[in-house]
């Protein structure tokens, strides 16, 4: 039965793509077309591209208007247009000079978060002409229009229409992506159309938890055709419906919607971060939700030094209890100072405490705070590399105290090897917990370039290190979540940070702030990214 439904599915799938490219534009000669489908799919994000066309004329400047579908939709960005968003409503304005040709599709990469549920976009109007999604064919690169021809009209090629004998038969409820929770009762509703003279005379609905060949789990013969199930435990589960008509023909549902049933509690599950524009979103990995997530982490000391000095990994209990007891205070965010050294399981670190379990227990208790609700922060805290200028904490090579910036070393291996053991959505990685590389750095241009080259930029530290640009790569090899990038002055300075941070392809940077010293917390506001709290700030 699995496969049938299966097969089904992929087989309606096929079908409503087919209808959607037999929506014609309004007008020929002065109409237009628009499609944005969705592309990559990463956790909480999707990368695609916006095609859109003006059909039959030119047009210097033009403005495109569409509608997202859930809330958990948010554009975090076009490239090469303007665009906002206000609730579901988006607006995409050309670039000065930067017309629609007549009749030639142009498309612009888009990033959008991603939920639970997700939709075609509705209702494009270009210039405020209604747009149909049928785009003119592309011209090859060899063609060419001689100068003052006509530019060619779109051409269609129609899909054989429906078989007029058979009935046609949809779900409409549930909808892809809902979720319910165990034991969970799921009504499903169906619609069903007869070819003309004949009549339904009963739906026949299955579930992906029915045995191969069994029967289905609910039978109607009259309109409106409805279903339950009843019991259902936790998983997830598709749908398809059948429809017969008083001659015996028949035909499967032109959807399959796929639906979520959850263990009471699991939407607590913390959300995943994604960074659009200068906010941060909470998008809900098990429902669909989308929240302004605003994160002032519980600071999470002991596991950046109990390791290297061999005293153990954690300096308090950091079991499910603990965690339940962080939820019940309301906790939100957990930042985790981590040390290069123990994660690596360099040669000085106790072997007890280092490597294999040192990165089980971080694992373990990340995975429960996100359990829990509570979003974990993990930051590079202590590093390798002597330095001895103004500010040092210690004259110590080894992992055993603050220093300005990574060292080239290990650092790259310890953010690759982070990444990809932790690489779920609900983790937020800061790249350096505290920089200062201005200490040693007098030329505020000379320590930023530090803070974002490594190398060369930072001789004066009297250590290789790397910088900003180089750990972002590092991590981006494991994970697409959201990274934090720490200011100079130990991450309270950010006034230089929007000219030298690197650019994510992800569009999923945010600037990383602590305060100077107790009681100064009054974190700065960029125009062009969040700023989250990295520490405990009252």
């Amino acid at each position: 039965m699995r496969k049938r439904i299966a097969g089904l599915a992929i087989a309606a799938l096929a079908a409503t793509s087919a209808a959607l490219v037999m929506v014609h534009p309004a007008s020929a000669t002065g109409g237009c077309a628009a499609t944005m489908p969705l592309g990559g799919h990463y956790v909480s994000m999707v990368i695609g591209e916006l095609t859109v066309a003006s059909l039959g004329r030119s047009l210097p400047e033009w403005t495109l208007e569409f509608r997202l579908r859930y809330p958990s939709e948010q554009i975090k960005n076009i490239d090469g247009v303007r665009w906002e968003q206000h609730g579901d409503q988006v607006t995409v304005r050309s670039l000065p000079g930067a017309g629609l040709p007549a009749d030639r599709p142009v498309s612009f990469r888009y990033v959008m978060t991603d939920g639970v549920k997700h939709g075609d976009q509705r209702f494009f109007t270009l210039n405020g002409v209604p747009c149909g999604s049928v785009l003119p064919p592309a011209p090859s690169p060899s063609s060419s229009i001689p100068p003052g021809s006509a530019s060619p009209g779109p051409s269609f090629s129609p899909s054989p229409p429906p078989d007029p004998n058979r009935p046609v038969v949809r779900i409409t409820r549930p909808e892809e992506g809902d979720h319910f929770f165990a034991p969970a009762t799921i009504t499903v509703e169906a619609t069903a159309t007869p070819a003309p003279g004949r009549r339904i005379t009963r739906v026949e609905f299955f579930h992906t938890d029915d045995s191969p060949d069994s029967a289905p789990f609910a039978i109607d013969t009259t309109a409106p055709y409805t279903a339950q199930w009843h019991d259902v435990p936790a998983g997830g589960y598709a749908f398809m419906a059948v429809a017969y008509d008083d001659q015996g023909a028949s035909r499967s549902g032109e959807n399959a919607p796929f639906v979520r049933v959850l263990t009471p509690g699991e939407e607590r599950q913390a959300p995943y971060p994604s960074v659009v524009r200068d906010r941060l979103w909470g998008i809900s990995p098990v429902i669909d939700s989308v929240t302004p997530l605003e994160l002032t982490p519980l600071a999470r000391s002991g596991a950046e030094a109990r390791c290297v000095q061999g005293r153990g990994i954690w300096d308090g209990p950091v079991d499910a209890g603990a965690v339940a007891r962080l939820a019940a205070r309301g906790v939100r965010a957990v930042y985790l100072a981590l040390n290069e050294a123990c994660w690596l399981g360099l040669p000085y670190v106790d072997a007890r405490y280092g490597g294999e379990p040192y990165q089980q227990e971080v694992l373990a208790y990340t995975q429960r705070l996100a359990a829990a609700g509570i979003t974990p922060i993990v930051g590079l805290t202590w590093s390798e590399g002597r330095y001895t200028g103004p500010g040092a904490t210690c004259r110590d090579e080894r992992a055993v105290c603050a220093k300005p910036m990574p060292d080239a070393a290990h650092a790259l291996d310890f953010w690759q090897s982070v990444a990809q053991l932790l690489g779920t959505g609900a983790v937020v990685y800061d790249l350096f917990t505290a920089p200062y590389p201005d200490r040693a750095i007098g030329d505020p241009a000379g320590a930023w370039a530090c803070w974002r080259d490594g190398a060369e930029a930072c001789s004066a530290l009297g250590y290789p290190a790397v910088g900003m640009w180089s750990m972002y790569l590092a991590v981006r090899s494991g994970s697409f979540g959201v990274l934090l990038a720490g200011g100079l002055r130990g991450g309270n300075d950010l006034s230089r940070w929007a000219a030298y941070v690197p650019e994510d392809w992800y569009y999923n940077i945010a600037a990383g702030w602590r305060p100077a010293a107790s009681g100064g917390c009054r974190p700065p506001v960029l125009a062009q990214a969040p700023v989250v709290v990295t520490t405990t700030c009252r």
